[in-house]
């Protein structure tokens, strides 16, 4: 019995193995190349065919026992076999059916088979596509170069598959790409804009036969992908712009801080913020706020000021001085802006160090103060040297006139007085008998007459001379008074009359005009007094007319005109102009004329017009020059803005 159990076993054993190869192999090149459905066709046949089977045997060895047992059970045993045998031949037709039946089914799904194999290798594509985004360090251009071989893996043939990706400009494609007339496309959108394509071929004549080599889950897959990298696109592209902007905002030389209206805490800080002030990040966003640091806002109400001027006006740009943890201070220059973002209010605060800048201001400063007093003294110079040579031209008339003063009084008839009076002492006794029997006791009473006309000529002309001569002396005096007047009133703004103040400028010059025999026309319209530095507007005039009369002398002109006109082209501005017809300015000067030390006389050195100029800025006015050229003349307009008592009252 033991023998026939191991025979038994052993059968069942080998005919399992033999069905479940036979049939796996059968399964495989005729229906399916989907193990898992193999395997399992093949473990039901073998199943069956092996309980059947055994069945069989085991009956077989049972006969041969009672064979063996008893040749009296040989009919019996005959007539049992042959039971069997149609009993074998009925389960194998029946399995023959149950095969038949299998096989229709399975002809029956092959659709639905190769539906759920392209399913799966859809979502395996998906899930390794998910796994190649989630890894945050790889770029946007290995997300689309491994992509493509994703694609060609799932679809249904992929040795006979190619592909390639074209996103901005830039292709991505399989080792072995071609281009062929069996094509699937998608486009993949970011931002609701087509920003790229991708293109799928087929290679080889294997599809010929087809109407539609592609499935229609390789169409789904191919936009799911797209769709997939154009979300992936939008949001890699947002976050390297995020990076950048990041990086820029690290690498920026301002403080750069991002905070929360309330109370002032920083929500965010770049380094330059914490090199700058001393402070760690984790202290900036825990324990420091904007009173911490800006001396400016020593409390909350300060605070709450600043952030309603700020919702008043949106963006504030101020100077002020941070703090800094050791305590000392630098000025910054600070940028406020109020921005809303989701409804909730934010602060975007960039402060620039102006250290540097304010000590830059401060030296410049002090060298404008220096400069402009350097110009007023300057200034004071030119009037200076217009005042000396106006008088040098004065005492020139003095001395000619004290000159010619002398020669009448060395050259005088008045010694023959003192002859006169010699002779009649001499004869003194006899007067009587001298002046009337000698010739020249007659003749003198004719000549004391002669002499006596001869003095008072002298003396008239003597007069005539010393009164010229006191002129002189008093146009001097005037001159330097009226210099002095207006050195007592430097920096002094008070009521002034501009034509007053012109004729003062004219009297100043009036030797050089009267030299150059120059005529002087006046268009000044009729205006109140007006608050000015008087002495300020006497330098400038002083200096226009004397380079006016300058340009006049060196001209051929022969009639030398100098126009001086006044006139308010707005309310509060007054304009004075200074014309003449000497020899112009050249176009190539007209551009330097201003520029100190610049000059087109002999001996001139340039200081005249650049302090002018200065003056005209002090007093908040402009100067401009005009001419047509060589010849033709020039122009130099001064504009000053003034002020009356009356609109002051």
């Amino acid at each position: 019995m033991d023998i026939n159990k191991t025979i038994k076993r052993s059968a069942s054993a080998a005919v399992f193995v033999v069905v479940v190869i036979g049939v796996f192999w059968i399964t495989q090149e005729k229906f399916t190349n989907n193990i898992m459905y193999c395997t399992l066709i093949s473990i039901i046949v073998a199943v069956a065919l092996t309980y059947f089977q055994s069945k069989f045997i085991a009956d077989a060895l049972a006969q041969s026992e009672y064979i063996k047992s008893t040749k009296l059970e040989a009919k019996g045993l005959r007539a049992h076999h042959k039971r069997l045998e149609e009993k074998v031949q009925k389960l194998t037709a029946e399995l023959d059916r149950a095969n038949a039946k299998l096989k229709a089914e399975i002809a029956d799904k092959p659709v639905d088979q190769r539906h759920l194999q392209q399913r799966l290798k859809n979502l395996n594509c998906l899930y390794a596509l998910s796994k190649i985004v989630n890894r945050q360090e790889i770029p946007l251009e290995k997300i689309f170069q491994e992509t493509v071989y994703l694609i060609r893996e799932a679809y249904r043939y992929p040795e006979n598959t190619c592909v390639r990706l074209n996103f901005d400009g830039v292709r991505y494609k399989t080792d072995d790409f071609e281009k062929s007339e069996l094509s699937q496309q998608t486009q993949i959108k970011a931002h609701d804009e087509n920003v790229g394509v991708i293109e799928v071929y087929c290679l080889g004549d294997k599809f010929e036969n087809e109407e539609n080599p592609f499935l229609e889950e390789e169409n789904d897959l191919l936009s799911a992908v797209a769709e997939w990298l154009g979300s992936i696109a939008e949001r890699k592209k947002a976050e390297e712009k995020m990076r950048l902007f990041r990086n820029l905002i690290e690498r920026s030389n301002d403080c750069i801080f991002a905070v929360e209206p309330k109370w002032g805490r920083f929500l965010d800080v770049n380094n330059r913020a914490c090199d700058s002030l001393g402070y760690t990040q984790k202290e900036f966003l825990e324990t420091i706020t904007m009173k911490n640091i800006e001396e400016s806002i020593p409390d909350d109400s300060a605070w709450r000021k600043q952030i309603q001027e700020l919702r008043e006006k949106g963006d504030i740009v101020k100077e002020g001085l941070y703090i800094r943890r050791n305590g000392t201070k630098f000025f910054v220059e600070t940028s406020l802006k109020l921005v809303n973002q989701d409804k909730q209010e934010y602060i975007i605060a960039i402060a620039r160090d102006i250290t540097e800048r304010k000590r830059a201001e401060a030296k410049l400063k002090t060298a404008q103060e220096k400069l402009l007093e350097t110009a007023r003294q300057v200034g004071m110079a030119e009037v200076a040297t217009g005042v000396l040579h106006n008088v040098g031209n004065v005492l020139n008339s003095v001395s000619v006139t004290a000159e010619s003063i002398q020669k009448r009084i060395r050259g005088s008839k008045i010694s023959y007085l003192g002859d006169a009076v010699n002779l009649l002492e001499e004869h003194s006794n006899d007067l009587g008998t001298f002046m009337a029997n000698e010739e020249r006791g007659k003749k003198l009473p004719a000549f004391l007459a002669n002499l006596s006309n001869e003095l008072i000529g002298e003396q008239q002309r003597c007069l005539e001379s010393l009164e010229a001569l006191t002129k002189h002396v008093q146009h001097m005096a005037d001159i330097i008074q009226l210099q002095q007047s207006y050195s007592k009133t430097k920096g002094l703004i008070e009521p002034t009359s501009i034509a007053e103040l012109i004729e003062d400028a004219i009297q100043i010059n009036a030797e050089s005009l009267s030299r150059n025999k120059v005529e002087v026309r006046r268009e000044i319209v009729k205006l109140p007094a007006v608050l000015l530095d008087r002495h300020k507007v006497l330098q400038i005039l002083t200096n226009l007319i004397s380079n006016a009369i300058y340009a006049l002398s060196v001209s051929q002109n022969e009639k030398k005109i100098l126009t001086i006109r006044v006139k308010e082209p707005d309310k509060g501005r007054i304009e004075i102009n200074v014309l003449d017809n000497g020899i112009g300015i050249s176009k190539e000067n007209m551009t330097r004329i201003f520029e100190h030390g610049f000059t087109t006389k002999k001996k001139g050195h340039g200081f005249g017009l650049h302090s002018t100029a200065l003056s005209v800025n002090e007093l908040n006015g402009s100067i401009k020059a005009y001419s047509d050229g060589i010849g033709q003349g020039a122009m130099f307009a001064v504009i000053l803005p003034f002020k009356t008592q009356e609109a002051i009252a």
